[in-house]
């Protein structure tokens, strides 16, 4: 059996061609006696708890389905995320450094801003992980745009 996409020649077994990621589509009779191709797998679905947990371990997919064009999505958003994260926690704490300098008595601020961003980044985290347990290709509002693994 031969993979219709890249031409390599794969298991009758496999859901995926190893060569280019591509399902593999079987043939099915069905009820009228007329042949429909049908893929072997609908990946969305079969690794959904990977791409759900890229938003926190974004490399998760990229080490249990390295093929995937839906994986690498997925797993890029969770490197947006967590680098988002870790910028805006920077500017977040010399912003706290500078208000703590500016007056003391404004001691509220920075933990108010620490807080705000902490919610962004959760509120993030949980529209990225919805829109993998939908089956969604959707970037993530704001950041989602960028690529950095393709």
């Amino acid at each position: 059996m031969h993979c219709t996409n890249c031409g390599k020649e794969i298991t009758n077994s496999a859901k995926f061609c190893d060569g280019c990621g591509t399902p593999i589509v079987t043939e099915q009779v069905n009820s009228q006696g007329a042949v429909e191709q049908v893929p072997a797998a609908n990946e969305a679905q079969e690794n959904k708890v990977v791409f759900i947990l890229s938003y926190l371990l974004f490399f998760l997919p990229l080490v249990s389905c390295p093929n995937s064009k839906v994986g690498r999505f997925h797993a890029n958003q969770g490197l947006l995320l967590l680098i988002t994260s870790i910028a805006g926690g920077i500017v977040v704490s010399i912003l706290s450094s500078i208000i703590w300098a500016i007056s003391w008595r404004l001691w509220a601020i920075p933990s108010i801003l620490s807080w705000g961003w902490s919610l962004a980044i959760l509120a993030l985290v949980i529209i990225g992980m919805m829109n993998a347990n939908k089956g969604l290709q959707k970037p993530l509002p704001i950041i989602g745009k960028f690529t950095i693994i393709k």
